[in-house]
């Protein structure tokens, strides 16, 4: 009697059923690599509007003009000055400010309707905040 060889239904959904794990795992690894990607281009961002808040403080700008002529990111929740005297030792008295950035890292739902971001997610955990202590030329 001859027998001819092929693959049994249970042999085919072994496999298949092992190449659906394989491609789920795959899935889930690119999903959790853009995210990932996307709240370090988040966070650079917003240190890098900071910093340039930080420079335009730095060269004699008011908080307020500093906050209406940078742009609008969806991802910031606040940016606070908080200027204060420092009387340095032969040297004199400077204008200090504390600067307080809190943003949002986590991807959110963010639309630009009626000239206005309008922002996602806002829970704790996705807060971060970032403090910078800037010195400049007393101005008075």
């Amino acid at each position: 009697m001859s027998r001819r060889s092929a693959y049994t239904l249970i042999e085919v959904l072994v496999a298949a059923s092992i190449l659906i794990i394989a491609v789920a795992a795959a899935a889930a690894l690119a999903l959790i690599t853009v995210t990932r990607e996307e709240t370090n281009a988040r966070i650079a961002r917003c240190q890098n509007l900071h910093e340039q808040a930080a420079r335009l403080y730095q060269l004699g700008l008011a908080p307020d003009t500093i906050s209406a002529i940078l742009p609008a990111d969806p991802a910031v929740v606040s940016l606070v000055f908080t200027p204060q005297s420092l009387t340095i030792a032969n040297l004199g008295t400077v204008d200090r400010a504390d600067t307080t950035l809190t943003f949002l890292t986590t991807p959110q739902a963010a639309a630009w309707t009626g000239g206005n971001w309008t922002s996602g997610e806002s829970s704790a955990s996705a807060r971060r905040t970032s403090t910078l202590v800037v010195i400049r030329p007393s101005l008075r």
